[in-house]
């Protein structure tokens, strides 16, 4: 029987893949840069484990061989801190890190990753579109802090920063306290009602359509959905109908006091409240709402929308 070698970190013994002739490695367990020598691995020279940093005061933590900076907290979940980062490198991209507060919460972040991975090989008609509007998972697992991951150690999720999805539905409360125009409101439930339709195809439902889960582009007229961690397959009692109704509930708040045509407050209103009539299907419910925009407002239109820092 042909014998094989198991390859592990001179440093820590974590298991590492077999070396290559010219291309180093970082350790995923200790964060070590590894260079490739005689029989195996071993510790890169100093002068190559560190580049010079960019705004070294700010913390730093790894996840699977990457180092990154962390700028600040965007925001406070249920059950993780969500930090905007860039990656520590020439070659630099920005992220976002979820961060479980608790070992309870680590579950949380693992149903996110199950739910995520299994949209993303989704075959449903639709899928090379609304994939791209998920969140796009960069990495999973276990966290190590400080400059040298010797700090302590956290769960962490990385995605990929989206440009321009800057704004929450909070946010929009916030900038538009006396409600938003009632033709804004329309483009803004189309594209939820676009994406829920696809999801709810796929026997999933999201189970958390609130404003702080909302994110908007307000240039581009553009609304992704994030805090998949409450997302279950269809047939609980999360239902499509929920996450419709909890849409319908975050329109009606951004409208505020702004007056709606009739028509598009009634359609809003039986659908918050889930009243007799309503739609259990979120791609006829769109269509309903093209229809009746169609009657208030006639043909579309584009409607500049104004956010902070957007012109």
């Amino acid at each position: 029987m042909t014998g094989y070698t198991v390859h592990r970190c001179p440093h820590c013994g974590g298991p590492l893949p077999a070396p290559s002739a010219t291309r180093m490695e970082r350790c995923k367990f200790c964060s070590l840069l590894l260079a490739p020598g005689p029989g195996g691995w071993r510790a890169a020279p100093a002068e190559a484990r560190d580049e010079p940093l960019l705004e070294p005061h700010l913390p730093r933590l790894w996840v699977g061989g990457l180092r990154y900076a962390v700028l600040g907290r965007l925001a406070h979940g249920d059950a993780s801190d969500v930090y905007r980062a860039r990656r520590d490198a020439r070659l630099t991209e920005h992220v976002l890190l979820k961060i479980a507060r608790t070992e309870a919460d680590h579950a949380r972040l693992e149903r996110e990753q199950e739910t995520l991975a299994a949209l993303e090989s989704s075959r449903v008609q639709g899928a090379a579109h609304f994939t791209r509007l998920l969140p796009q998972r960069v990495d999973h697992g276990v966290a190590r802090l400080g400059m040298n991951g010797r700090d302590g150690e956290c769960r962490c999720t990385v995605l990929r920063w989206r440009s321009g999805f800057v704004h929450t539905f909070d946010d929009v409360f916030r900038a538009h306290s006396a409600g938003v125009t009632p033709e804004s409101s329309v483009w803004m439930w189309k594209r939820v009602l676009e994406l829920l339709g696809w999801v709810h195809r796929n026997d999933v439902v999201h189970g958390a359509v609130v404003p702080a889960h909302m994110l908007l582009h307000a240039r581009d007229h553009g609304v992704v959905l994030a805090g998949w961690s409450s997302a279950a397959r269809s047939g609980g009692s999360v239902t499509p109908q929920t996450d419709i109704a909890m849409s319908a509930q975050a329109i009606l708040r951004a409208l505020g006091g702004a007056s709606a045509p009739a028509p598009l407050a009634r359609l809003l209103e039986m659908h918050a409240h889930r009243e007799a009539g309503c739609e259990t299907d979120a791609w006829a419910l769109k269509d309903r709402l093209d229809a009746v925009a169609r009657e208030v407002f006639g043909p579309p239109r584009f409607v500049r929308f104004e956010m902070p820092g957007w012109s």
